[in-house]
C-alpha cells in the first residue's frame, strides 16, 4: 500500500483551505507528526447544535489531498491517535473515509472546538489539504417507526388491512398477505442490506439540510477538468462569469470565475447570486439549496463525500420518527401549512429569512400553498429554523432534519421497482471515476441502467451512475403544485432527478 507522509516544518509545506456550509466551518488545518503516525489538527464550529433525549446532531468531516499529478484525492483516516475536547466524540466508520463529530452529553448551543486531531493515512511527500464539513442529524436505528399513513397512494400498508406498517426489523418481507409490507406497485424481494430505516444496533446520520450551493461549488473545485464537464451544464473552459448549472432567476448563482483549459486545467467555480461578477460575496447565495442537480450529480456528490443516497423508507422515518402517522401529514407531523407568499429578507446571505413567518403551522417553501417566492425558487437551507421555532414552524422532521417538505425534492431509492430494490446500502468511498460519475455497485443508475425493471448490478468499471433507474421523489418542492406531493408517504414519480431543473437536488446518508 502506498504510504503517506505530510511534513510539518517551520515553513509549512502544504496549503490548508477553510470551507464552510450553512454556518459550519472547518479551519486552521495543520499536520502533526508523532512516532510513526500523522495527525491532522483543525478547528471546527457550527451553530444550533444539540444532544437531547431523542438524538443529537453532528458534523461529518472528511479531507482531500492534492496528489503529485494535480488531482484531488480522498484522504482516509486511521481511527487511531484521535483527540477532542471533553464532552465530544470522534466516531470513525469502518471504511475510514471521515469522522462523525458530536456532543456526547445532554447540551445545546454553538459548538466551538479547537485543536481537534484525527489520525490520517501516511503518504510520502508534502501535499495541499482541503477539509470539508457537513451538518448531520443522528437517527437511532433501533427506533421503531411506521410506513404509510393509510391513505390511497401511499403504497405502504399492513398486508391487506390498509393500516400503516410498523417496522421492527431490518429485514422486511414484501407481499400482499397480512403482516407483510405491501408497496402497492410491484412487490419483490429487497436486496440484502437494503436500508429500511431500522437497525437494532446501528444508526444512520442524515444531512441536516439539502446540499447547498456553496457545498456544490466546493465539490466542483476538487474535480478534474473532465469530471467538471460531466457535473456541470457548460464546458469548464467557458468564459468567466458563465453560469455552471442553473439560472439566476431560479436563484442558482454558481458560476465559472476562472476558465479552465480543455482536458488539462480545471475551472474555478464561485457563487455570484448578486450577478455583479464579484465572486463569493456574503450575499452570493452559497447557503441556498443547490437546485439544478440531477440525480446523477447528487450521486456523484454523495460518492465524493463518502455518503450514500437515502431510501424512501429512511425518508419516512426521518420525518415521522416514532409517532403514529397523521393522515396526509407533512414532514412536521401536521396537515396545515403556511399559505402566504414569502418575501425574502437578506437575500443570498447566511441570515436569509422570509416574511411572513408563522409560528403555528408548517413553514415550507412549496408552490401548492403559494408560499414559494416568484419563479418557484429555493431558499436558504434550514431557513425556517429560527431561534424561536418549534418543530412545526421550523418545518423539521422528528429528528431535526430540515426542509423535508418543500424547498428541493428529496430524491430517494425506491422499493417500488426492481432497480430500486437491488440497492445494498453501500456508502461512497470518496472517489469518482475518471468521467466524474459515482461508481458504487448497486446504486441506482450504475452502469447506465435506465430500466426500472432491471436490477442494478456490480459496477462494471466503465460507466458509472449515468442514469436514474431505481429512484423516486419525496417531500415535494418549491415547484410542485400537487397537495399530496408534499406529504410524507406519497411518492411523486419514478423518473425523479432525471434532468436538471429548478426543483432537483437532495441530501445523503452515512450509516454506522
Amino acid at each position: 500500500m502506498k504510504q503517506i507522509r505530510i511534513f510539518c516544518m517551520v515553513v509549512m509545506l502544504f496549503f490548508c483551505t477553510n470551507l464552510k456550509a450553512n454556518n459550519i466551518v472547518i479551519s486552521n488545518i495543520t499536520s502533526v507528526t508523532g512516532s510513526g503516525f500523522v495527525q491532522l489538527q483543525f478547528d471546527l464550529s457550527w451553530e444550533n447544535s444539540w444532544n437531547s433525549s431523542i438524538n443529537y446532531d453532528a458534523a461529518w468531516v472528511f479531507f482531500k489531498f492534492k496528489d503529485l499529478d494535480g488531482t484531488w484525492r480522498h484522504l482516509n483516516l486511521t481511527n487511531a491517535n484521535n483527540s477532542i475536547t471533553a464532552g465530544f466524540t470522534i466516531n470513525v466508520p469502518g471504511d475510514l473515509t471521515g469522522a462523525m463529530i458530536y456532543r456526547n452529553t445532554t447540551s445545546s448551543g454553538t459548538v466551538t472546538l479547537t485543536a481537534v486531531r484525527v489520525g490520517v493515512t501516511n503518504l510520502p511527500g508534502s501535499f495541499d489539504i482541503k477539509g470539508f464539513a457537513l451538518e448531520m442529524v443522528q437517527i437511532p436505528g433501533s427506533d421503531q417507526y411506521y410506513l404509510g399513513d393509510s391513505q390511497v397512494g401511499t403504497y405502504y400498508t399492513t398486508g391487506i388491512t390498509g393500516l400503516p406498517f410498523l417496522v421492527t426489523s431490518s429485514t422486511l418481507t414484501m407481499g400482499t398477505s397480512a403482516g407483510n409490507l405491501n408497496d402497492g406497485i410491484q412487490n419483490g424481494v429487497l436486496a440484502s442490506g437494503f436500508p429500511v430505516g431500522y437497525s437494532a444496533s446501528g444508526s444512520m446520520y442524515m444531512m441536516k439540510h439539502e446540499v447547498s450551493q456553496g457545498a456544490y461549488r466546493d465539490f466542483l473545485n476538487s474535480l478534474t477538468y473532465d469530471q467538471q464537464t460531466t457535473r456541470t451544464a457548460v464546458a469548464p473552459s467557458s468564459v468567466s462569469g458563465t453560469l455552471a448549472i442553473g439560472t439566476i432567476v431560479r436563484r442558482n448563482g454558481i458560476k465559472i470565475s476562472t476558465s479552465g483549459v480543455s482536458n488539462t486545467t480545471p475551472a474555478v467555480y464561485s457563487c455570484d447570486l448578486s450577478n455583479n461578477s464579484v465572486y463569493n460575496q456574503t450575499t452570493d447565495g452559497e447557503w441556498i439549496a443547490c437546485n439544478y442537480m440531477n440525480y446523477m450529480d447528487l450521486a456523484a456528490f454523495l460518492d465524493w463525500a463518502a455518503l450514500r443516497p437515502m431510501t424512501e423508507m429512511e425518508f419516512e422515518k426521518a420525518c415521522r420518527g416514532t409517532v403514529y402517522p397523521v393522515s396526509s401529514e407533512n414532514a412536521a407531523g401536521t396537515v396545515a401549512a403556511a399559505s402566504t407568499t414569502y418575501t425574502i429578507i437578506n437575500s443570498g446571505a447566511a441570515n436569509e429569512a422570509v416574511s411572513p413567518y408563522t409560528g403555528s403551522v408548517l413553514n415550507a417553501n412549496i408552490t401548492y400553498n403559494a408560499t414559494s417566492p416568484s419563479s418557484a425558487s429555493p431558499l436558504r437551507v434550514g431557513i425556517h429554523a429560527t431561534a424561536f421555532a418549534n418543530r412545526i414552524s421550523a418545518g423539521a422532521g422528528y429528528y431535526g432534519a430540515l426542509d423535508l417538505s418543500g424547498n428541493i425534492e428529496e430524491v430517494c431509492v425506491t422499493s417500488g421497482n426492481a432497480a430500486g430494490r437491488s440497492f445494498t446500502g453501500v456508502s461512497g468511498d470518496g472517489t469518482l471515476n475518471a468521467g466524474g460519475d459515482a461508481d458504487e455497485s448497486f446504486w441506482p443508475g450504475i452502469n447506465g441502467n435506465a430500466v426500472i425493471t432491471t436490477a442494478n448490478a456490480v459496477y462494471g468499471g466503465v460507466t458509472g451512475v449515468t442514469s436514474n433507474a431505481g429512484v423516486t421523489g419525496r417531500g415535494g418542492s418549491c415547484g410542485y403544485t400537487g397537495f399530496n406531493l408534499n406529504k410524507v408517504s406519497y411518492r411523486t414519480n419514478s423518473t425523479a432527478g432525471g434532468t436538471r431543473s429548478n426543483v432537483s437536488g437532495g441530501r445523503g446518508i452515512k450509516s454506522f
